[in-house]
């Protein structure tokens, strides 16, 4: 399903020369995923049923830290990074392609285990009582932001460890950054999964999941769908001329 080409990209295609391509993408991610996330969110909310208690001691040992909040936000850069940086080439879009479809479909099915085994993150009391009435500066972002758009709900594998994860390794394979960006880039990666238990959003179980969902799906999806990109049935559909193709060799 993921390593055949789908007809969704023949608008972003016929655009890769201009930066439509990269608008268009963003749409597609908010189409298929963001949207998609939210509104399974908001049901399982609505429910309130929870299947499990994934709780650890690390989860009360990990302090609230209201900045990490920041942090947390920095998932949404991750998003236009593998869309801007796979234009580069006709090659590299049709991977960019590819390893969307791979997200998704690895969206969808964590979205499924969201509905199966929901889970509530009630870590959340452990916020301080002000922030959580939407006191004060963070109070305003975690109490009438963040938790009322974001149910305590869809817990684990934590998306934002799973799909920051793979974006990270698709730059790293496009070679979009080495040497010190590389090392920053790992560095803030890590401080975004450290986030998504100091702002008490993710159980450590959760953290856990998704950097072994992560890695599953880019090493069993992602290559694999990156790979075919540059099969016939994918040249069919999204054609160029050589030297576009050899650009990228």
């Amino acid at each position: 399903m993921f390593k055949r080409p789908w007809s969704i990209w023949k608008s972003h295609w016929e655009s890769r020369d201009t930066k439509k391509i990269f608008w268009y993408t963003i749409v597609a991610l908010i189409v298929f995923m963001a949207l998609p996330y939210s509104i399974i969110n908001q049901i399982m909310g609505h429910i309130d049923r929870s299947v499990m208690d994934p709780i650890l001691p690390i989860d009360s040992m990990v302090p609230y830290i209201g900045w990490s909040f920041i942090i947390y936000l920095t998932l949404y850069l991750y998003y236009p990074a593998a869309a801007w940086f796979g234009r580069e080439n006709d090659v590299q879009i049709r991977e960019m392609f590819a390893f969307h479809q791979a997200l998704f479909v690895m969206t969808w099915a964590v979205n499924l285990i969201f509905i199966i085994f929901p889970t509530e993150v009630y870590i959340r009391d452990q916020i301080p009582s002000d922030v959580l009435a939407g006191e004060g500066f963070w109070g305003f972002w975690f109490g009438d932001i963040m938790h009322n758009t974001d149910q305590p709900y869809n817990a684990w594998p934590s998306l934002h460890v799973v799909q920051s994860l793979m974006i990270v390794l698709l730059l790293r394979r496009w070679g979009s950054i080495s040497g010190i960006k590389e090392v920053f880039v790992w560095i803030a990666w890590v401080a975004l999964c450290i986030s998504v238990m100091t702002t008490k959003q993710h159980f450590f179980w959760d953290l856990v999941t998704g950097v072994i969902t992560g890695l599953a799906c880019w090493y069993w999806m992602c290559i694999p769908a990156i790979e075919a990109s540059s099969n016939e049935e994918w040249l069919e559909m999204f054609s160029s001329d050589d030297s576009s193709d050899k650009a990228s060799d």
